[in-house]
């Protein structure tokens, strides 16, 4: 028993619970994640709008436009298309986490590394929350009768982990 190991505390899940979500997660399928994605962020921005002012893109801050704007049509593609980039980037993010949630000590550095990086664009951890609730909304829209009370406890097990270690990045707060 060396100091060089490193403490794994009990945050893991169940292999229950990485079971069910690797199976829930099949049914979403990566041809959905730019769809799924493109839903995650219009519901951040619907439910927490002042989240739009962490993103560096101008088209994605002013996604409203005038009639006199000639590239009308095209920045609101823009936007949309940056929207569904974005998020489809999110889902391929919670696509490596899923892939190692029975490694809780890859997932936890997975999750410093996520934290770290998005410090670095001022994210608080009340836009982790906003996440949090974006993908609860999304998840529930796409699998529909499919996200039963299992699924969403498993799911919602990862989340709680997510969520409590990429705070400890973003705050600085890695005990």
């Amino acid at each position: 028993m060396g100091c060089s190991q490193a403490k794994i505390e009990p945050e893991a899940l169940t292999p229950d619970d990485a079971r069910i979500i690797r199976e829930t997660w099949k049914m979403v399928g990566r041809e959905a994640y730019g769809e799924y994605g493109q839903r995650l962020m219009l519901r951040i921005f619907q439910k927490y709008p002042d989240i739009k002012a962490l993103w560096q893109n101008p088209r994605i801050m002013n996604a409203t436009t005038t009639a006199d704007d000639a590239d009308a049509p095209n920045s609101a593609n823009r936007w949309k298309m940056d929207l569904r980039n974005h998020g489809s980037k999110f889902f391929n993010s919670l696509d490596d986490l899923i892939s190692v949630v029975d490694k809780p000590e890859e997932l936890f550095k997975m999750l410093h590394d996520i934290g770290v990086k998005h410090k670095g664009y001022e994210v608080k951890s009340e836009h982790i929350q906003a996440v949090v609730d974006g993908l609860n909304h999304t998840m529930e829209f796409g699998l529909k009768d499919k996200w039963t009370d299992a699924r969403q406890k498993s799911f919602q097990r990862l989340i709680n982990i997510i969520v409590t270690r990429t705070n400890r990045s973003l705050s600085g707060d890695e005990k």
